[in-house]
């Protein structure tokens, strides 16, 4: 049966504000996969309090979670947006039970495999979809036990599958540079580097162009030349400077160093009968 949800979608539009619940791994949207419809879905508010009532058995469980405040000239940006992310459906608790809608219903679905297959990728919903499970699991600080590491698991094989059959963006400030940054001329390029609190260094890499965005924002003046690159052929155009990939930093921040960007193809590539 069909529930009809054009009223929920209408006062939607209405709300000054919504409150989004967030992870504070990822900084993204909380996803969560429904257990009876599986939607991948998140979870909007109209108030922050309802917000952090609805979180706290998670971050009791320590799935840390925050209300993010939405404004209503940014809530079709921002719903736009989930698709980038594999999202489906969203939950709005308003006054009474929370009402599940379509994320269809609320902004048209753009052409997803055309902005995947653009010259420079401008989606890629599978892979931050399960990069999403994968390091909002990961990130918990937990003692797992043997169930909860084979969940674990499997989240890293879903995500692993996309990882290495993925393109990605590569960046460059090529003002020094002589034509277009390649293998052999990596390391004279302005390589963005990104240092963690402990001191380690990698290069950030991105699965779409709004990720390059996010990070990139603030950096003015920069010539970044963009470069399309497959997983097998990253390492090639990683700078000695770097230990490895931070895979969209300004989002779900998976971070591989060199071994661990061999291991993944090793114990995940896919091999011929």
């Amino acid at each position: 049966m069909t529930i009809d949800n054009s009223f929920m979608i209408k006062k939607l539009k209405q709300f000054d504000e919504i409150y989004v619940l967030y992870s504070s791994f990822t900084h993204l949207p909380f996803i969560e996969c429904d257990d009876e419809t599986m939607d991948d879905q998140i979870y909007c508010f109209t108030t922050k309090e309802m917000t952090n009532t609805f979180a706290h058995p998670y971050i009791l469980e320590k799935i840390l979670l925050q209300a993010v405040q939405v404004p209503q000239k940014m809530m079709d940006q921002f719903f736009k947006s989930l698709y980038l992310y594999g999202v489906n459906a969203v939950m709005i608790q308003d006054e009474g039970a929370p009402v599940r809608v379509q994320l269809s219903q609320i902004e048209e679905k753009p052409d997803l495999e055309a902005l995947k297959n653009s010259k420079i990728p401008q989606a890629n919903p599978e892979l931050q979809l399960t990069a999403i499970y994968f390091m909002q699991d990961l990130m918990r600080p937990v003692k797992r036990d043997t169930e909860e590491k084979r969940h674990l698991h499997d989240l890293e094989a879903d995500m692993a599958h996309y990882l290495l059959n993925s393109r990605f963006i590569i960046t460059a400030d090529v003002s020094k540079l002589d034509g277009r940054i390649t293998k052999e001329n990596v390391d004279k390029a302005g390589v963005p580097l990104v240092k963690t609190k402990n001191g380690h260094v990698y290069q950030p890499v991105y699965t779409d162009f709004a990720e390059l965005q996010r990070f990139n924002h603030n950096h003015q003046g920069l010539k970044l030349q963009m470069l399309p690159v497959t997983y097998d052929r990253l390492e090639g155009f990683l700078t000695s400077q770097a230990e490895g990939f931070v895979f969209n930093p300004a989002g779900f921040n998976l971070i591989l160093n060199r071994d661990q960007l061999k291991n993944m193809q090793k114990n995940y590539g896919e091999t011929e009968a």
